[in-house]
């Protein structure tokens, strides 16, 4: 095996950064997908408002406070979103998603969550603060930290994925409803 220079060194390093800054990204835009489908009602007429707006709000919030929003799905009763005002003259829709937590490891989820949110700032605001990009070692320690970062950013992508798959589902369903 040929020894790896500086230059190239420099450049894996460079990459796993933005791998990894990449999939940060992409596991806040899950959330924000999750977070802003998962609760609404209204008149049928206005939904697609509903969602817009709500999508909107969602935009702007940061990953800490959209893990928050995210784990409200498995705990907060979803009864109040069903309660239909008495005096509506249209028709009216509302939809949740729950998620059942039947195995208890709703803690071991949060744990995974908090340490993904923790993980991504200690990227942004820490771990470049003192990487080296001219020194062997401090490439070679920050590849190995980012890979392991890595591991874990990929099985809450995934769990994402498989989630955000079921909502789409559900979703396709309830409009598939609305068509007839």
């Amino acid at each position: 095996m040929r020894p790896i220079d500086m230059c190239e060194l420099r450049e894996i390093a460079l990459r796993k950064i933005g791998r990894n800054v990449v999939n940060f990204q992409n596991i806040e835009a899950m959330l924000k997908i999750f977070v802003s489908r998962t609760r609404f009602k209204g008149p049928i007429n206005t939904l697609a408002e509903i969602l817009e707006d709500r999508k909107q709000v969602v935009q702007k919030q940061s990953l800490g406070k959209l893990t928050k929003d995210y784990f409200k799905s498995f705990s907060s009763s979803m009864e109040h979103i069903h309660k239909y005002p008495d005096d509506r003259n249209e028709a009216w829709a509302s939809f949740s998603f729950q998620i059942e937590n039947e195995d208890g490891t709703l803690p071991q989820q949060k744990a995974a969550f908090n340490f993904l949110v923790s993980e991504r700032n200690r990227l942004i605001h820490q771990m470049l603060v003192g990487f080296d990009a001219e020194s062997t070692d401090s490439c070679n320690a920050l590849i190995m930290e980012l890979d392991k970062q890595d591991e874990m950013i990929q099985r809450e992508y995934e769990n994402l994925q498989h989630l955000l798959k079921a909502l789409h589902e559900s979703m396709k369903e309830l409009f598939k409803d609305f068509a007839k």
